[in-house]
């Protein structure tokens, strides 16, 4: 029997996965199926549309079924569909109140004579619930009606007037309101005065007066709305792209509009009202980091990856200031920061670059978690985990991949797959056994055959999108969620920025800051140090880093070198990285000697840094 998309979603995963054995390829699959919309509704919407434009007109045999027609259009005639939303003013921020706060965007059907009076009552009946609601009883505050641009409505205007004005396929309104007590702070020469003192305040504001003018040409939105659509959003630019080809096909200025309505339109005269979707930037967090308490997290150094996901298991933690404590074996405090690369270690494969891979102890919640981790390093301190693959923090990011799949994915695997790989342009020196050994290892469903091999080329594209966009699709889900609107960067910024983070021994030994006056000794030490860096691996240049500064990648201005005076015994490289100080003894022997030193500091397990 066929299987389709409807019996798909029924489908529990123990059935699905005895057509596709792959957990990763049944999460992407589920995925694309929740977003398709049936062709029927595709066909039935075209179909619409046609009719419309064209100006037919069903006809029928019978005069009844023709009668009850028009009165029924006439009656929805009379309706229309709007949307009504909460916005409240504090100490001059303007905020929208959300559902979990009792506010949100409720979806009413109102008279097209419907004026401010009733849009006012029908407000305070849906947020104001018996006088009340979440910010205090009705009777603290003004009241006022906005239209959808956020500008007081004026009370000559009907619904049905704004409709046939401005052409939107659905209006929304807000129900503005004011504390009376910051009137009658900000209104000296009236304070008695309740709406004569809030319209002299909306006039001084400039976030609260506007022009109320509807004219058409100033409505830039779609009124055909592709079935699948999703957005990106950068600054002031929203590129509006299809779910099927993932190539632009919209671009929409928002910096004089700060919310956007888009979304399947379809039935939105009818009795079932149709879902608006809200783009909204900053949809978790709203309130400003020093409003929120400092927070003081303590992991201990056995368990730390379990001890963060707990923490940023609370959303709030990413826009409060964190004091980290970190305990020992011992039970003692550390003072510095050691290697944490758990996270590389415990949730992703790859060698140069990696993806995250579904754990079964992992739920929708600890990848969230995650995610804090991911956004609260990028907010605080301009980290990005530039080990990721780039093609996954592009499809996290911006919803597309950019970058070429196949040379991403010859730094996923393995030097000696890699090696393999590349000589498939010269099929004469591509062993056979070698290659089966890679295609069996990535779950290649195709039989290959040295006379097969000219579409080898495509099939390696298959897998490199399996491996690095599909099977972590779960994990981007997860971190778009939390990442959505924090993440102000383009493709070229974000290019940029990894580029930038990424060590390299002329940029660690360009931050490198010696003191003036070095004695002959101290010259010396400083020259084994810059070889010393010239010469290390990729992997222990970003070990140094980490251990002088804090981070593996170039987020410090500067690496202060100080000289002390230490023995024989207790000589070794210092690292402070409160304040990116490297302090060195300058009684070494020799450049080996120096290098040994700091390889054993730097390939211990533990860093103790004594930092007061």
């Amino acid at each position: 029997s066929q299987i389709d998309r409807e019996v798909i979603l029924l489908m529990e995963d123990a059935e699905l996965a005895k057509y596709l054995p792959s957990y990763g390829e049944r999460i992407a699959l589920i995925h694309f199926c929740k977003h398709q919309t049936p062709s029927a509704k595709r066909k039935l919407g075209l179909f619409e549309k046609l009719r419309e434009k064209m100006k037919i007109r069903k006809e029928g045999n019978e005069d009844e079924p023709q009668t009850s027609n028009k009165k029924a259009s006439c009656k929805a005639k009379c309706k229309r569909n709007i949307e009504i939303g909460w916005l409240h003013k504090e100490n001059g921020i303007i905020k929208q109140v959300r559902t979990r706060q009792g506010g949100g965007t409720r979806k009413i059907q109102v008279n097209v004579q419907a004026g401010y009076d009733d849009l006012l009552k029908e407000g305070k009946a849906l947020f104001f619930h018996n006088g009340t609601s979440t910010k205090g009883r009705g009777s603290e505050f003004d009241f006022e009606v906005w239209d959808f641009k956020q500008n007081p409505l004026p009370k000559d205007l009907t619904v049905g007037v704004i409709y046939e004005t401005v052409k939107l396929p659905m209006l929304r309104f807000y129900i503005a309101i004011c504390p009376k007590r910051n009137m009658t702070e900000e209104s000296t020469d009236e304070p008695d005065q309740d709406s004569d003192a809030f319209d002299s305040d909306l006039s001084k504001d400039d976030d609260w007066s506007a022009q109320n003018e509807y004219e058409q040409q100033e409505i830039n939105e779609p009124h055909d709305t592709p079935p699948d659509v999703f957005l990106i959003y950068d600054k002031d630019i929203i590129s509006v792209h299809s779910s099927e080809d993932h190539t632009a096909s919209m671009v929409l200025n928002v910096s004089s509009d700060p919310e956007i309505t888009f979304g399947p339109q379809q039935n939105t005269e009818g009795d079932s009202l149709s879902d608006t979707v809200i783009h909204e930037p900053c949809d978790i967090r709203k309130s400003a980091p020093d409003a929120l308490p400092n927070r003081n997290l303590t992991v201990h150094y056995s368990n730390s990856f379990s001890d963060m996901i707990e923490a940023f298991s609370d959303y709030m933690i990413v826009d409060q200031s964190l004091t980290v404590r970190r305990i020992l074996p011992n039970n003692s405090e550390e003072a510095g920061s050691g290697p944490g690369s758990d996270f590389y270690e415990h949730c992703t494969i790859g060698t140069s670059v990696k993806v995250p891979f579904l754990r079964h102890d992992f739920s929708t919640d600890k990848w969230k978690a995650v995610g804090r981790v991911l956004l609260k390093g990028f907010k605080d301190c301009k980290y990005m985990p530039i080990k990721l693959a780039p093609s996954f923090l592009e499809e996290m990011l911006f919803g597309t991949v950019y970058i070429d799949l196949k040379e991403t994915f010859l730094h996923f695997v393995s030097c000696q797959e890699r090696d393999v790989l590349k000589r498939l342009n010269d099929f004469s020196s591509v062993d056979m056994d070698d290659l089966l050994d890679i295609l069996n290892t990535y779950e290649c469903r195709r039989k290959v055959t040295a006379s097969s091999l000219l579409g080898i080329i495509g099939i390696i594209d298959e897998i490199a999108h399996k491996e690095l966009i599909q099977k972590p699709t779960f994990v981007i889900d997860c971190w778009r969620e939390v990442t959505k609107g924090q993440f102000s960067l383009s493709r070229e910024e974000m290019e940029q920025l990894c580029k930038d983070l990424k060590p390299t021994p002329r940029k660690v030994t360009g931050l490198l800051k010696f003191p003036l006056g070095m004695s002959e000794n101290q010259a010396e030490v400083a020259n084994h140090l810059k070889r010393y860096i010239r010469e290390i691996d990729e992997n222990k240049l970003s070990r140094f880093l980490r251990y002088c500064t804090g981070s593996d990648l170039v987020v410090a201005e500067a690496i202060q070198v100080e000289f002390t005076f230490q023995t024989d015994f207790t000589r070794r490289p210092i690292g402070r990285t409160c304040g990116m100080v490297l302090e060195l003894s300058d009684s070494y022997d020799n450049f080996p000697q120096f290098r040994a030193e700091f390889n054993c500091v730097l390939e211990s397990s533990i860093w103790v840094m004594d930092i007061v």
